[in-house]
């Protein structure tokens, strides 16, 4: 596509000294929370964000957006939106954007200016491609990231790596990075995910719709040192109904603790909807996503 040269040239001219994501790239931990599948086992044109190898669909030109909001106490919300398209017969290129914004943060009356909110931020812009070899999928993603925290400014790049494998019709494995640094130094932005899927009943009845159940786990190993845990189940009910419930091990600064999510979606002709919710460590509330894609060109 045309506009890819123009991208190399500005992530040449951001600069690799600038070689990782900015430190408030740790924002978007809190969007990851919401997830209700492991992220390297994420699907869809918004799963390139957490697993450049993710299972994007079969349709020519595939779109996505999600939107995550959390309670008033995290004041955090993101938006992000993917478009994926085929290249070949066996390869997908793809655009993601994000951005993830702190909410009313406002100047004290012992502030310079104390007019307005205080803006913080991380953004991100990424290109992405993946390559299917048989039962394996492999992937990466390059993006420059940007954060703002009042007046002070921030930028860097990163790129990311994913793998997908297919070992039999029932069973998965998959591992990404995420904002890994271009310099392959560890820093705390970094995450890395790994992730087994399992279909445990292909097929059974409830009632008189066929549906299937599906097994996942996955860990998380950050930038913090920490390892995390998740261990999902799925249900497809009928091909169009999908339920998701998970509950990961999670770790803060100072503390762990269980965090449970469920989601639910619905498939539309070419759109599925998706709505989640998880709930917050130490009772900071819960997250919600609200998400929808779409097969443009199937």
């Amino acid at each position: 596509m045309r506009w890819i040269p123009v991208f190399l040239f500005m992530t040449a001219s951001w600069g690799f000294a600038a070689g990782q994501a900015p430190e408030s790239a740790n924002l978007w931990r809190v969007s990851t929370a919401s997830l209700t599948v492991p992220p390297a086992l994420q699907t869809g044109p918004m799963g390139v964000i957490w697993n450049p190898a993710a299972n994007v669909g079969s349709a020519e030109l595939n779109a996505a957006a999600s939107f995550v909001q959390t309670s008033n106490v995290v004041g955090l919300s993101s938006m992000m939106l993917g478009v994926s398209r085929t290249a070949g017969p066996n390869g997908r290129i793809g655009v993601a954007l994000g951005r993830t914004d702190v909410r009313d943060l406002v100047r004290t009356t012992s502030s310079p200016t104390s007019q307005g909110e205080i803006p913080v931020y991380s953004q991100f812009l990424g290109i992405s491609g993946q390559y299917a070899l048989r039962r394996l999928v492999l992937g990466g993603m390059i993006q420059l990231n940007h954060a703002r925290f009042n007046i002070e400014r921030d930028h860097g790049i990163t790129f990311d790596f994913g793998a997908r494998v297919n070992l039999t019709p029932r069973l998965a494995l998959a591992a990404s990075t995420h904002l890994l640094s271009v310099e392959f130094s560890g820093a705390e932005t970094t995450d890395y995910y790994a992730g087994a899927e399992f279909l445990v009943l292909p097929h059974f009845d409830i009632g008189s719709i066929e549906s299937s159940l599906i097994a996942r786990y996955g860990i998380t190993y950050t930038g913090l040192k920490q390892l995390e845990h998740m261990v999902s189940w799925g249900m497809v009910i009928g091909g169009h109904f999908h339920v998701d419930a998970s509950v990961a091990r999670e770790a803060g600064y100072d503390s762990q603790g269980w965090r449970p999510a469920v989601g639910v979606a619905v498939n539309v002709g070419r759109y599925r909807l998706g709505i989640a919710r998880s709930h917050g460590l130490n009772d900071l509330g819960a997250t919600y996503r609200i998400g929808l894609d779409a097969a443009v060109f199937p």
